[in-house]
């Protein structure tokens, strides 16, 4: 009797800015999974020893090239940044964008922080738009009382679900087109 074969899963590259936003895209992957999707996403924290979004960029540029040679190529790679990293710098931002596109990675922008865009995943949050990092997670903990920075997969998965992605991915355009080219939305 033969043993069923198991397809191998499409890698998929997505870059963050820290341990909170690493934990968010193994969530991602959870719900890739439990949904049946014949991906993987390989989440890796870009911050340590990268601290603009330029730097940020050219980490991924390298841990995608080192992860290539071990395995196999990439179908899709993103990268998520803070707006307030770019903010009132226009230069600095369209930097960041050229070498993204150079790159061949999709930049998903949180404005203005990685708290704003989880905040937009809870019911009734998804049209709010803080000003600020501050305001974000002011307005974070006061939605979710048991929000604490950084956030474990386990942690996120008990308020976030697919139904909440959804909500976020409705008001944030790339963020949905991500999604739905990694099979996560229709």
């Amino acid at each position: 009797m033969r043993r069923p074969t198991i397809r191998p899963k499409t890698p998929i590259f997505l870059g963050c800015e820290g341990e909170s936003e690493q934990a968010y895209g193994q969530l991602l992957n959870d719900l890739l999974q439990a949904a049946g999707r014949p991906v993987h996403l390989e989440v890796v924290n870009l911050s340590p020893g990268a601290g603009d979004p330029t730097s940020r960029l050219r980490r991924a540029a390298q841990e995608i090239e080192r992860r290539r040679r071990r395995r196999s190529e990439f179908a899709r790679r993103a990268v998520l940044l803070d707006t307030d990293q770019v903010q009132n710098d226009n230069q600095r931002r369209q930097q960041a964008e050229q070498l993204a596109n150079q790159l061949d990675i999709r930049l998903i922008w949180q404005d203005p922080c990685h708290e704003a865009l989880l905040l937009r995943h809870l019911n009734g949050f998804a049209q709010h738009r803080p000003p600020t990092t501050q305001a974000s997670g002011v307005a974070l903990r006061g939605a979710w009382p048991q929000y604490d920075k950084p956030m474990t997969k386990i942690l996120l998965a008990r308020r976030i679900g697919l139904t909440d992605v959804r909500r976020a991915a409705a008001v944030e355009p790339v963020l949905a087109a991500f999604l739905h080219d990694v099979g996560l939305l229709p």
